[in-house]
């Protein structure tokens, strides 16, 4: 059988077929799925609403404490450091009233 008639698998030379291959990318772990344990300090009065909040909404204590924290930093992100020193001293009044009034003048 001439050699023009048997089908070429492959063109390169056998170098190239024994070479290593690239490496694969690492995956970058995903941080949000991602979970670690924490200690964390908290006053009682803090401890009493975390374990208010959590049997209203019946949810982990740990996703009420995420959602506070991402609220905490998007909002600081998003006023800047100013009007967010000015929302934090109207939230430690705890006074539900006047954090509707001091909210509703940060609309624009």
């Amino acid at each position: 059988m001439p050699r023009d008639k048997i089908p070429k698998l492959f063109d390169g030379s056998i170098d190239e077929l024994t070479k290593p291959t690239k490496p694969k990318p690492k995956k970058k772990p995903d941080l949000k799925k991602e979970k670690m344990q924490k200690t964390l300090y908290v006053s009682r009065d803090m401890n009493m609403k975390l374990i208010q909040l959590y049997a209203e909404e019946g949810r982990r204590q740990s996703a009420i404490v995420e959602d506070a924290v991402n609220l905490y930093y998007y909002l600081r992100l998003a006023l800047g450091e100013k009007k967010f020193e000015e929302l934090l001293s109207a939230v430690k009044r705890e006074d539900p009233e006047f954090l509707r009034d001091y909210i509703s003048k940060l609309r624009p």
